[in-house]
C-alpha cells in the first residue's frame, strides 16, 4: 500500500518506506550500497519493498540514476 492506512502503519507504506531512505542519502551511491544502508536499520524489509520507495523518490523525481549511480535532487 503506498499511503499508511488504518491497518497499515506509516513505516509499512511505501511512502514511510520512502521517507526512510532520505537520510540514507550520501555521495551518490549504488543501488546496492543504498540497499545495505537501509538493510541495516530495517531487517524486516524485503528488496521489493525497498524499490518500491525507491521507484516512488524516482517518480517524484527526487532521485536519477547516472551510470549506475544514484544522483540525489534537491
Amino acid at each position: 500500500m503506498i499511503l499508511p492506512t488504518k491497518y497499515i502503519p506509516a513505516h509499512d507504506s511505501v511512502l514511510g518506506r520512502a521517507a526512510a531512505l532520505l537520510p540514507l542519502r550520501h555521495d551518490n551511491p549504488t543501488v546496492s550500497e543504498l540497499w545495505s544502508s537501509y538493510r541495516e536499520g530495517h531487517p524486516d524489509a524485503s528488496f521489493d519493498t525497498f524499490i518500491d520507495a525507491l521507484t516512488l523518490l524516482f517518480m517524484i523525481g527526487l532521485v536519477t540514476i547516472d551510470r549506475g549511480l544514484l544522483r540525489w535532487e534537491a
